[in-house]
């Protein structure tokens, strides 16, 4: 009687490099880097090469996550507030423009900072 399981152990470590790349291409969406240098960077990688659908196909989760963290609502009190601006590069519309980011840090009433786990 065979022992074991009937999935090749070859291609666990395929998934494991797919992530990987997943996780490069997302990375460098994230820093803006053009369609064109993102499939310049797979192709230095190895690959051959990727399309503009396709990296919007890996990226669509992070744009779902973007737009839940900043659609959520803020309910209760927060007497504490900690504002702070920086300037960042961002993706809209197609282009990489400059934008302020304002950074708020609340505190409620217990003085007890919101945890992320807590915001979400």
């Amino acid at each position: 009687m065979r022992q074991g399981s009937c999935f090749p152990a070859f291609l666990e470590p395929r998934k494991t490099a797919e992530k990987a790349l997943t996780a490069v291409i997302q990375e460098a969406w994230i820093q803006g880097v053009s369609t064109r240098k993102v499939d310049d960077l797979v192709q230095a990688l190895g690959m051959t090469g990727i399309s503009k659908s396709q990296v919007s196909a890996l990226c669509q989760e992070i744009d779902t996550r973007v737009l839940s963290f900043l659609e959520r609502p803020l309910d209760g009190d927060w007497p504490y507030l900690w504002l702070d601006a920086t300037y960042i590069k961002v993706r809209q519309d197609g282009w990489i423009v400059s934008i302020a980011a304002i950074i708020a840090t609340a505190a409620e009433p217990a003085f007890t900072a919101l945890s992320p786990a807590k915001a979400a």
